[in-house]
């Protein structure tokens, strides 16, 4: 093969990989909630907005796990990937500059301009279009509620929520002057600073101001440099402000700015040559520890984050009218090892993904006297993507002395989206109720791209531009028995993931249709002793079409995203919690789920030739009927899932003592479809349990705690991602071992 048709064939799956690895909810005014069938609202109970007003957790006809600011500081949840140790049917990764969600199997790797995920994700009720580089903005600061709704929600939370939707709410200003200062230093030097004050100016205005300061060394330990890995600096800033005139007017505005700068790897390397490319020239092998990696270090990956946001709430009469204003900007630049060895062979540089979004939505609530309710609204959504990507390194130096330049792309795409929603409910009796509605959405999506000479040489467009847009209607039906201690439902649901373009688009404009789900879902609730007791239940099947995937491309190499078929799923899901005897929490949940792809004949895949020793021993496999994989599992959706929680609070002489732990099990899943290929299967992780304990001491009074955490307490190695990068090697993302460290606390 001749150097320019292996440069070639290396750019292809270069710019692949690259697509790969730049990849890498909502809540409303907290009013009173409307009393269930009981009449009241019991102690332990859980406001949620679910369904876009405020009800008891018990009273909504939705799979949901939600969890306060009380209990995410007693068990310990951080992060929002810390979710998937509570939360049936869930899973959330944080690879190296990625969050990437999962829920019941329906999921999204990646999220560029263009390409948007299959979970929804709201922050103080806007929705937030990437996910690239968005860990520090989706760490817990000063949290109010976390609610994850489980199964596609396309009526109420409209596009890219067929797998389910993620609601994030900030902790608003209250009437009460009060204040938070807590700290945490731990093993890998992890330093960490939160502070909140919450000010009332006067009687209708308040303010709350929060924030956080944290700094970790890394916890993979890179031999080449003696550095570490996986760490870095996290600012979040926030500020809000609160006027409430009266009972039916309430406005809250703020601002906050994200800013990080962490050293990171894409992944280790796992194998040598032949496997390894790089290895076969310069013999180096992998290191010997799990937490070990021998390869240049990238140039530190730089993230920055603002948004401004003002919700304003008013009541005439028996209707609640809101307006929701967001304006988000994101800019990321990260670099990479993309061989995963200390040879300056492969980089891929991303030097700019982001973009601006502006959303606007105005929603209308009824709490009329009679049978009927209804609510509905209108949003809007103008999104401005641009990714700039581009391939370095010294086995890229030849496109300069051919071309004059290294490949280098950039692609814009501008998104508008406008849909509209209503939903009604009606009681025929005072337990049965029958809810319906649906939403349509219109979206339109242009894109432009701009090459340098580097691909140009290898046949790319200098320029390209297209556009294309896309509708759906997606409805919603549900009928419920709500008896009080019961609350049995049967749902049918559609929804849909909006049509995308494929970006980086370095060899044309290529667009995909949207994925369209639907859903049966039958659930049950029950709250026992006096609410001491409460279990939940729900049982479900879908039917996922045109799904969104990977696929080779046999015409112009590399992969891209394309329409490949669809994945079906079925399963069932429990949680538990109850109050045995006072101070005593304790929790749990299990899941079960089975998922098959179907029509799914184009599958990306990678072989390996053991007989090459000169050259990438890992290649796309051709085309054929291999490629076949109907009937295989889809991605992150482990068959089982099991999680146990519990925190007790116990008296020691005049102080209070508290010890929470928590237990979590998941069994094996792919990362990729068929774990990345037919010969290898490298792409998967084995079943394995996490287990967490923190606890604290407090004098009386309460206002001041000093605890420790422990988490992985017993050191299993396990990985956010494993991956199959052809033609460069495999590589693997090793998730964090033990770690511990001290907190205190000080509240006024």
């Amino acid at each position: 093969m001749s150097r320019i048709s292996l440069g070639r064939s290396i750019i292809l799956s270069g710019s692949a990989m690259v697509a790969v690895l730049v990849q890498p909810g909502i809540a409303g005014a907290q009013t009173l909630p409307e009393k269930g069938n009981s009449g009241q609202v019991a102690p332990g109970d859980i406001i949620v907005t679910a369904q876009r007003r405020s009800e008891r957790l018990q009273d909504v006809p939705v799979a949901i796990t939600a969890v306060d600011a009380t209990v995410a500081q007693q068990l310990g949840l951080r992060r929002t990937r810390d979710l998937n140790l509570i939360a049936p049917g869930v899973n959330f990764a944080d690879t190296p500059g990625v969050m990437s969600f999962y829920i019941r199997g329906i999921g999204s790797q990646y999220q560029n301009p263009g390409i948007e995920g299959s979970v929804a994700v709201y922050i103080d009720g806007t929705y937030l279009p990437r996910s690239h580089g968005t860990q520090s903005l989706l760490n817990l600061v000063d949290p109010g509620t976390v609610q994850v709704l489980r199964g596609p929600q396309g009526t109420l939370y409209g596009r890219n929520a067929t797998g389910g939707v993620l609601l994030l709410a900030s902790a608003e200003p209250t009437s009460k002057f009060e204040g938070r200062v807590a700290a945490e230093y731990g093993r890998f030097n992890h330093q960490q600073l939160d502070g909140m004050l919450n000010v009332p100016i006067s009687n209708t205005l308040s303010v709350r101001f929060s924030g956080r300061y944290q700094h970790d060394d890394g916890y993979i330990k890179n031999l080449a440099t003696g550095r570490h890995l996986m760490g870095g600096n996290n600012y979040v800033a926030r500020g809000q402000i609160r006027w409430q005139p009266s009972d039916d007017v309430d406005v809250v505005a703020g601002v906050e700015y994200n800013k990080a700068k962490n050293r990171r790897a894409i992944s280790q390397m796992a194998v040598g040559a032949p496997i390894c490319l790089v290895c076969q020239t310069t013999g180096q092998q992998p290191a010997s520890g799990f937490y070990q990696t021998r390869q240049n270090d990238p140039d530190p990956w730089t993230n920055r984050m603002f948004r401004a946001f003002m919700r304003a709430n008013v009541t005439i009469g028996q209707f609640d009218f809101s307006s929701v204003t967001t304006y988000f900007r994101d800019r990321n630049v990260q670099s990479s090892d993309t061989d995963y060895t200390t040879s300056p062979s492969f980089y891929f540089d991303v030097d700019q993904m982001g973009g601006e979004t502006f959303s606007q939505a105005f929603q209308i609530v009824s709490k009329l006297d009679g049978p009927f309710d209804f609510v509905g609204g209108v949003e809007y959504l103008h999104d401005n993507g641009k990714g700039i990507i581009a391939l370095r390194g010294t086995d890229y130096q030849f496109a300069v002395n051919a071309f004059g330049s290294f490949p280098q792309n950039t692609s814009k795409v501008l998104t508008k989206s406008l849909s509209g929603f209503l939903e009604g409910s009606y009681k025929i009796t005072d337990q049965v109720k029958i809810t319906a509605g649906g939403r349509y959405t219109q979206d339109q999506r242009s894109a432009s791209l701009r090459n340098s000479s580097g691909f140009i040489g290898f046949g790319a467009p200098a320029t390209a531009s297209g556009e294309k847009s896309f509708s759906a209607f997606t409805p919603r039906f549900v009928l419920a028995w709500d008896n009080g201690p019961m609350n049995l439902y049967y749902s049918y649901t559609r929804g849909f993931k909006a049509g995308g373009i494929n970006t980086p688009a370095i060899f044309g404009i290529g667009t995909v249709k949207p994925e369209k789900i639907f859903s049966h879902e039958v659930g049950m609730k029950n709250s026992f002793m006096e609410n001491k007791v409460q279990t939940s239940m729900s049982v479900f099947y879908y039917k996922n079409k045109d799904l969104q995937t990977q696929i080779i491309d046999p015409t112009g190499g590399g992969s891209r995203l394309e329409n490949a078929g669809g994945v079906k799923g079925y399963g069932a899901e429990f949680e538990l919690n109850t109050q045995p005897v006072a101070g005593l929490n304790l929790g749990g949940a299990v899941s079960y789920l089975h998922t098959e792809f179907f029509d799914y004949a184009n599958a990306s895949q990678t072989c390996y030739d053991p007989t090459v020793t000169t050259g990438a021993a890992l290649f796309p496999c051709p085309i054929g009927p291999k490629t076949n994989l109907n009937g295989v599992r889809a991605p992150n959706a482990p068959k089982w899932q099991l999680s146990l929680h519990g925190s007790y609070d116990f008296p020691i002489g005049a102080w209070t003592g508290n010890l929470a732990g928590l237990v979590s099990y998941r069994s094996s899943f792919d990362y990729v479809v068929n774990a990345g290929g037919y010969d290898l299967q490298w792409d998967q992780q084995e079943g394995y349990v996490v287990s967490n304990i923190s606890g604290y001491v407090s004098p009386p009074g309460g206002n001041i705690r000093v605890g420790f955490y422990l988490d992985n307490a017993f050191g299993k190695k396990y990985t956010f991602s494993r991956v199959t990068n052809q033609p460069y090697g495999l590589g693997y993302a090793a998730a964090p071992p033990r770690t511990y460290g001290l907190r205190a606390e000080y509240r006024f």
